[in-house]
């Protein structure tokens, strides 16, 4: 883009330049639409680096937050399991797993109960999901125990509230 404007033409001109112009965008622009993307600049800041010391974290708050993944990560697996059996069960493969199983091991009426899966896949999902937001706690203690010993961790951060933007050097 170059940083003259001119004057607007026509629609009929206008587009006629861009398809005849190699690589140009295959669209009409209006021409006040130009005018403001030639004046426009990208404004760049400077911001500042900095070194943060982490010594210790409240597991009350990780274990809040662990939970409400847990639980948000539960009603995720219930829902994906509800509609992998409604598909399983209207494309057929229920039915033919168990006429499949009743042939191989010559049974007489087995079938799936699909409620009771169910109800057993919830409350396994349900503990496993517990038992994940526990060991999240858990290792939470155990960095703060760490971090006591070695003194902690250091993380580089960049501080966004005293970013401000850098003035060019060719800019009156």
């Amino acid at each position: 883009m170059s940083d003259t404007t001119q004057p607007p033409k026509p629609q009929a001109q206008q587009a006629q330049a861009t398809t005849a112009q190699q690589g140009a965008v295959n669209h009409a622009v209006e021409p006040d639409t130009m005018q403001r993307r030639l004046g426009y600049q990208r404004q760049r800041f400077e911001a500042r680096k900095v070194r943060r010391l982490v010594r210790h974290v409240d597991p009350w708050s990780i274990l809040k937050l662990a939970l409400l993944l847990s639980l948000c990560l539960w009603l995720m697996l219930m829902i994906a399991a509800v509609i992998l059996w409604t598909v399983a069960s209207n494309a057929g493969t229920i039915s033919s797993i168990e006429n499949f199983v009743n042939s191989s091991l010559s049974l007489q009426d087995w079938s799936l109960n699909g409620e009771f899966i169910f109800r057993q896949f919830g409350l396994l999902s349900l503990l496993w999901c517990l038992g994940l937001a526990a060991a999240v706690v858990i290792s939470t203690l155990v960095f703060n125990l760490i971090s006591d010993i070695i003194g902690g961790v250091w993380i580089s951060v960049i501080e966004e509230e005293t970013a401000r933007p850098v003035r060019e050097s060719n800019q009156q």
